[in-house]
């Protein structure tokens, strides 16, 4: 039965990871268009984070001993202990599990899975409200709760067996040649004391049976039976149970908890495709593959190397870093933070028909981001983030919903103007805004001397594609015509260098009001862009 379940595990197992490779496969070009650009693998990155995670020990140390405890530990206990069959019988010919040092390694392995465990759980407690906050409170808790309940499953069982008698028993009887009488009797005194083994009946102690005990255990036992002061975790549980020995002993509970034990095993087999285990086959990926630079993102188009998407542990250093953390705090809007963009650009990926709110509040998120390369720089699994946003963008663009500047170019003026400057102002108010494009004291001494336009970098360089000069701006403002110049494509291309400004001599505050202006054209565009959806939803 057992070996019929292990196969069974590890053939839904494989399945599983077979079926995560086809859909990584067949969604790397899930989108239109979709075409990859040659860039080469970062063999150095891929052996320092696979083995040592050297990003995540730079990005937050104590986050990274967590993951260390628990990998290492679960890590030897899967190799020497799991499949010690086919491993640690092979490649250590005196190899039993009761022996030392390997009795004391499980135990060692298992207290550093308990404190990683407990230190992942106990840092949910302590950053729950701005975990539940970015909604990743219950990320990752089903694996970590799952490897917890295994290696205490087994600590118990340990502890249990400790105890038993029958399992001393069928050791007996397995491995010795002693039957009933005074040597079985002066045996189960010696183990009594030594190895806390919980007798039904009552020993009667003497140094004498003791001396004979231990003799018959070294001739036996000692072979495959280390001290079990060693087992350190079993032991002191085995003490704690120690009252209720004979009570264990009569229902068998070491057999109930071995149950336990193997199910919880398998469950972790089944699993393992689909849960954050996945992610020690997923990281390695996404840190091999160098991250892809600004220029080279237009020849990238449409292609997203899926695994390293999901290689995503939404351990939330990314949005610690983001450099736009701060608008999430007044917009409330979770897609501006990179984690959560990344499981909308999940649902994105899978063709999950989303409505169109959500895809403009992603959209809304995705276009704050100001590629500063913080949350691709700090992530430890080693995603090109950069590449991710620049593809989110293209695609958001296909679906129609593109980022405002690239809505406002496309605007002609007579679409540009056909909201009403009066329903502009419900956006501008006093508490979000200079308003000193509504000042009209702030630009009425401006003279037209074109000296801003004179030192102007974007009307240097780019005399094509802009439309108008920083004067004129200037002039639409006071003939009435805010409206007109938001939508101007000198508004948007100004890189506030502040030239204009600093050389004004009128002392007009030039930068400041292209940079109001420039906020006022994106509440513009979402104002636009609602009142469409809103269209959409009553055309329907």
């Amino acid at each position: 039965m057992f070996q019929t379940a292990l196969y069974t595990a590890i053939s839904l197992s494989i399945l599983g990871l077979l079926y995560q490779v086809f859909c990584f496969v067949r969604k790397n070009n899930a989108f239109e268009g979709g075409k990859k650009s040659a860039y080469g693998h970062n063999s150095k990155g891929f052996f320092l984070n696979t083995l040592f995670q050297v990003k995540l020990f730079n990005a937050g140390k104590a986050r990274w001993l967590i993951h260390f405890l628990v990998v290492s530990g679960f890590l030897y206990l899967l190799i020497i202990h799991a499949l010690d069959d086919v491993i640690s019988f092979h490649w250590f010919e005196y190899y039993q599990p009761p022996l030392d040092p390997f009795q004391f390694l499980r135990n060692l392995a298992g207290f550093f899975v308990l404190v990683g465990g407990f230190g992942f759980l106990f840092r949910r407690v302590i950053f729950f409200k701005t975990l539940q906050e970015r909604k990743i409170l219950l990320k990752g808790l089903f694996s970590i709760l799952l490897i917890l309940m295994l290696v205490l499953s087994g600590f118990l069982l340990e502890s249990v067996k400790i105890l038993s008698e029958p399992v001393f028993t069928q050791m007996v009887e397995e491995y010795s040649d002693i039957d009933v009488g005074e040597d079985l009797e002066d045996l189960k005194v010696y183990w009594e004391m030594q190895y806390h083994t919980v007798f039904n009946e009552t020993l009667v102690v003497s140094p004498e049976k003791f001396e004979n005990g231990k003799i018959l255990s070294e001739s036996f036992c000692i072979d495959c039976h280390s001290p079990i002061k060693s087992a350190f975790i079993s032991t002191a549980m085995a003490k704690g149970f120690k009252k209720t020995g004979v009570w264990l002993n009569q229902h068998r509970v070491d057999n109930f908890l071995y149950y336990i034990h193997y199910f919880l095993a398998l469950l972790i087999l089944v699993s393992l495709p689909f849960s954050r285990l996945f992610h020690m086959f997923l990281i390695p990926v996404a840190s091999l593959g160098e991250n892809l630079q600004k220029e080279h993102f237009d020849s990238n188009q449409g292609f997203v190397n899926t695994a390293t998407l999901y290689a995503c542990t939404n351990c939330g250093f990314c949005s610690d870093v983001c450099s736009v953390y701060p608008n999430f705090l007044v917009t409330e809007n979770i897609d501006i933070l990179p984690h959560s963009k990344i499981e909308s650009f999940k649902h994105l990926l899978n063709h999950t028909p989303d409505k169109p709110e959500v895809l403009f509040r992603l959209q809304s998120g995705n276009a704050d981001c100001t590629y500063c390369h913080n949350c691709t720089d700090i992530c430890p699994s080693g995603i090109d983030l950069q590449n991710l946003w620049a593809t989110l963008n293209q695609q958001l663009a296909l679906k129609g919903y593109p980022d405002n500047y690239t809505f406002i170019r496309n605007k002609s003026l007579k679409e540009w103007v056909e909201l009403a400057p009066e329903d502009e102002k419900v956006w501008s108010t006093q508490k979000v805004t200079t308003q000193l494009a509504d000042d009209v004291s702030s630009f009425e001494n401006c003279v037209q001397c074109t000296i801003c336009t004179n030192v102007c970098p974007v009307v240097e360089h780019d005399g094509v594609d802009n439309d108008m000069t920083p004067q004129q701006i200037m002039n639409l403002l006071r003939l009435g015509k805010k409206h007109l110049a938001t939508g101007t494509r000198m508004v948007g291309n100004c890189l506030t260098c502040f030239s204009c400004q600093e050389y004004c001599p009128q002392g007009i505050k030039v930068a400041d009001i292209m940079l109001e202006l420039r906020n006022n054209a994106h509440v513009r565009a979402d104002t636009m862009k609602l009142e469409n959806l809103t269209n959409k939803r009553d055309d329907k």
